[in-house]
């Protein structure tokens, strides 16, 4: 009997402390990713379309190649028993940073001119070795987190992606405000935002393992062995997904302009940054009822249904009125050099509504294990992305490339949702 209630408590505890980390996490995420939201009719007043544009092709460039600079091995630092592989792993995951970064750095030294002349802007050719900076410290930066995650400090991973993105969008505001930076005011203040932010975790990291643990040469080998699929199946799919994100970004700078390409990536930033949010939070809860149910019954009709149906409902609603006051809203929240952000937006509805219903949806990829499926899909998407930008370049129409983008994505989602439905039945 004691040892029942014994048994009782400890489940509860257990139990409250996943809520309490859970709850934590969460916070975090989401204040680090509204700040940028809540700062940004301050930005655009500051900072033109065009200074947007550069910083979004330096942003977007930095997310795809952080991918490579830990191979992925910094997924690994959670599953070890011993924490001193685990720190290894950590080493490892810094050394690979480091290579990769100075390989960047010697590609651009190569190409700078190169690279400015493809997306016709001389200016940026300077701000181009600030790439292999900010791709490193992501590296660093990832590494640091996961060891933080394995050591179940979700409070200071929470604190830290908070004081990251604020103190990026403090030293942001203050470059605008201060000086006639332009995008070198953007770049600086992500710069000194990460730097910062890589420096509260290190020196926690460092101040308790210098002390236990030192770096091992052959351990680190032997582990990069032993986790050597890390790298070979999940580099490539993720560098596909990170691809697929950020091209679009890339593409307006390459094949139309910069001012362009900083107004797709507010709208992308203000609109697509909530949808996102909001479709990890109702995705957590479908999936947690959708498994359950599906490994008892084979199938989770009722929980998709349910699902759906709310979905649907709030993207209407929500979308719905957005589409008929989003070029006044754009001129009234962020200027009026801002409105053929909104008009943009107008077009893209379609993209973010469907996005919206899709991504929670998709889980039945995963509880159905149709995980090739889904790979398919995403190659069918990438590909469609880039054949949208390339008809709108050949016929120099940037609204026929933003429209065909939009379609595509619709029609990606659109199967994505249908699928989903037919693995739901249990089919």
């Amino acid at each position: 009997m004691i040892k029942k209630l014994h048994h009782q408590a400890k489940s509860k505890i257990l139990k409250s402390e996943f809520i309490r980390n859970v709850v934590t996490l969460i916070t975090g995420t989401t204040v680090a990713n509204v700040l940028p939201i809540a700062a940004a009719p301050i930005l655009t007043r500051i900072f033109t379309p065009k200074d947007f544009g550069l910083f979004a092709f330096y942003f977007s460039t930095v997310t795809i190649l952080a991918v490579f600079t830990t191979a992925r091995y910094e997924l690994a630092i959670t599953l070890p028993k011993k924490k001193n592989y685990a720190y290894q792993i950590v080493i490892l995951s810094w050394v690979i940073s480091t290579v990769v970064s100075l390989l960047i750095l010697l590609f651009v030294w190569l190409f700078e001119k190169k690279i400015a002349e493809l997306i016709n802007n001389s200016a940026i050719t300077n701000l181009l070795y600030l790439i292999p900076l900010s791709t490193f410290l992501t590296g660093i930066y990832q590494s640091l987190y996961y060891w933080f995650n394995r050591e179940k400090d979700f409070k200071r991973m929470s604190f830290s992606s908070i004081f990251k993105n604020s103190t990026i969008l403090f030293f942001q505001i203050c470059f605008g405000f201060l000086s006639k930076l332009s995008v070198l005011g953007l770049i600086l203040g992500q710069l000194i935002g990460q730097i910062l932010g890589t420096l509260y975790m290190g020196q926690k990291f460092i101040k308790s393992t210098r002390h236990i643990f030192k770096p091992n040469r052959l351990k680190q080998f032997a582990l990069a062995k032993r986790y050597i699929n890390f790298p070979k199946f999940l580099l490539l799919a993720h560098t596909m997904n990170a691809t697929t994100r950020q091209l679009p970004v890339i593409l307006f700078n390459t094949l139309f302009n910069s001012t362009i390409a900083g107004f797709y990536f507010v709208v992308q930033r203000v609109i697509g940054f909530p949808v996102t949010i909001i479709s990890i939070a109702i995705g957590d809860v479908f999936k947690q009822q959708a498994s359950e149910a599906y490994a008892e019954r084979g199938e989770c009709l009722d929980e998709y249904k349910n699902t759906f149906k709310k979905l649907l409902v709030i993207s209407l609603l929500s979308f719905g009125i957005f589409i008929f006051i989003a070029p006044d809203l754009f001129a009234i929240i962020f200027g009026e050099s801002w409105r053929v952000a909104g008009e943009y937006s107008q077009i893209l509805t379609p993209m973010f509504l469907l996005r919206f219903i899709s991504n929670p949806l998709s889980n039945m990829f995963v509880i159905a294990e149709k995980q090739k499926i889904e790979l398919i899909l995403q190659t069918g998407l990438l590909f469609a992305v880039g054949s949208s930008f390339l008809i709108g370049y050949i016929f120099e129409n940037v609204i026929l490339a933003i429209f065909l983008f939009s379609t595509a994505n619709t029609l990606i989602y659109s199967i994505n949702t249908l699928l989903s439905w037919k693995y739901a039945k249990g089919l």
